[in-house]
């Protein structure tokens, strides 16, 4: 990238290679790529310069970005663990290098990583810093005895010599101690080894069972691995070999490649799983052979359980604080529905009781009116009215009857609603 950045001068490169990780840059967007051939350069974009900005690679440069890191750490510590920092696009590739800064400081908590995520919405962006759990720290290898020469191969290693079609005949006994090795030292730490096809898998429509060559399950994480050779780069090529194509009702010649043997083996975690830039594929190579690389193997899968059982214990944590949250919603549910039938009768009493006033007011009137009248039948049949009127006034009248609060004996939990701010009565994850 350096180079690019120095608009590519001759005479620094043989051959196309750099090219090739020329390519790499420009799908990551740090660089891009014109032309072909003679005309073939490339230009550094504004991600790319920030990236450069943010990664120093020598040794005084290094020292200063430990330093800046070491103060982030101090920083972050008397700030309580939690800092509003700058993100965003703009801000990647310094939050990157500030977070390997961290990783690589001698103040960085044992167990802990800087984490730096958006807390914000799209309208109001915040960012905030904070310790993450790094379980890496936590574990360590441990060696994985290989023998010279296995009397009694363990089962899982046993189907695996007797019928594997992914590694040529003549390095399948190699391929198969080091699956015994591994099957054994992983009994030994009192873990379980089955076959893969014995595990089946939750999160599909359809009951599949896990792909691989062995399973090594600790606790409840069960992580399988495929071992397979691997071919040389394109296999021997094979002469072209007539093929139809229904399509075009035609013939065409299809170059295929056979399969070469290069004893080179190489172990896979076969399923899903965020290892966090960890390595999933453990193979031979010019720097080491995978003889050598089951001890990581091993300490991988112990990480994986560890960080499993961590996000199911955050997990029941949430759970727990959900389900304290909706009990507590539904108690202030059950207060607020009595409260509000308290106010609706505390209402109605005051209608009755202004009611009842005004009538009084009409009768008293209607007295006057009738003292006033010399018809003696209808001076009866008007205090016949009034005698009425008064116990229909003071049975109406709120004041006039015991006295007391009134309580919402029967309700549905349908009618707490209203009151439980978005919950649900049918639990913590019910419909509403």
């Amino acid at each position: 990238m350096r180079w690019v950045n120095d608009d590519c001068p001759g005479s620094i490169f043989e051959g196309y290679s750099h090219r090739i990780a020329a390519r790499a840059l420009a799908d990551d967007r740090y660089i891009t790529i014109t032309g072909k051939g003679p005309s073939w350069t490339a230009k550094i974009t504004q991600r790319g310069v920030e990236l450069l900005e943010g990664i120093d690679d020598s040794a005084a440069n290094n020292h200063t970005q430990e330093s800046e890191a070491d103060k982030f750490i101090q920083k972050l510590t008397a700030a309580g663990g939690v800092l509003e920092v700058e993100g965003g696009y703009s801000h990647s590739a310094a939050n990157d290098a500030l977070i390997r800064g961290v990783m690589k400081s001698a103040l960085r908590p044992k167990g802990y990583k800087l984490e730096i995520k958006s807390v914000g919405s799209w309208q109001s962006p915040k960012y905030e810093a904070h310790w993450a759990r790094h379980f890496p720290d936590d574990v360590h290898e441990r060696p994985v005895p290989i023998p010279d020469s296995v009397g009694k191969y363990h089962p899982v290693a046993k189907v695996f010599r007797d019928g594997t079609p992914g590694v040529s005949k003549e390095h399948v006994a190699r391929a198969a101690k080091l699956l015994h090795a591994l099957a054994t030292e992983s009994t030994a730490r009192g873990y379980e080894v089955t076959l893969p096809s014995s595990h089946k898998r939750t999160d599909t429509r359809r009951p599949t069972t896990l792909d691989g060559d062995i399973a090594i399950t600790i606790g409840s994480t069960t992580v399988p691995l495929e071992m397979r050779e691997l071919p040389p780069n394109g296999g021997a090529a094979k002469p072209y070999n007539p093929k139809y194509n229904s399509r075009n009702q035609s013939w065409t010649l299809v170059n295929s490649t056979d399969f070469v043997s290069t004893g080179r083996l190489q172990l896979e975690l076969t399923e899903k799983y965020s290892t966090h830039g960890r390595q999933e594929r453990f193979r031979d190579g010019k720097r080491q052979q995978l003889d050598t690389a089951l001890p990581a193997i091993l300490r991988e899968i112990e990480i994986q359980h560890l960080e499993n059982e961590w996000k199911r214990e955050q997990a029941r944590l949430k759970e727990e604080e959900t389900q304290r949250r909706w009990e507590a919603a539904m108690e202030r549910a059950r207060i607020r529905i009595q409260d509000h039938h308290k106010a609706q009768q505390l209402k109605i009493q005051a209608d009755a009781w202004a009611e009842a006033g005004m009538l009084r007011k009409y009768v008293a009137a209607l007295e006057a009116r009738l003292s006033s009248e010399r018809d003696v039948e209808l001076v009866n049949r008007g205090l016949a009215w009034l005698a009425w009127t008064r116990d229909y006034i003071d049975a109406k009248d709120p004041l006039l009857r015991p006295i007391e609060v009134p309580v919402l004996a029967d309700y549905r939990d349908e009618d707490l609603v209203p009151f439980l701010d978005g919950w649900s009565p049918h639990g913590p994850h019910g419909m509403r």
